[in-house]
């Protein structure tokens, strides 16, 4: 398992300052972290959205993510879409 913070792909601002995680399992699946919430994960290649909240702060999270993983999505519009995994 390995664990880091998310790097800021849009050039806004420098870091998240500690309040994004990602973790990278043995088995494959990557997990996104904000502030402490699991909010998403990517398994067998696939975005799971995990929590059903929304915050400016944490999308911003979430679309670092997609980027950083190449994945397409992002936004609040694409977000409040998805279905929360269970």
């Amino acid at each position: 398992m390995k664990v880091f913070d998310l790097p800021v792909m849009d050039r806004t601002r420098k870091s998240f300052y500690g309040k994004a995680k990602v973790i990278e399992h043995d088995n494959g699946d990557i997990c996104l972290i904000s502030y402490s919430t699991l909010v998403a994960r990517i398994h067998n290649g696939n975005f799971e959205k995990l929590w059903d909240g929304y915050s400016a702060t944490t999308m911003r999270h979430i679309n670092s993510f997609l980027l950083f993983y190449n994945l397409p999505g992002g936004g609040k519009l694409w977000w409040n879409k998805l279905e929360v995994v269970a």
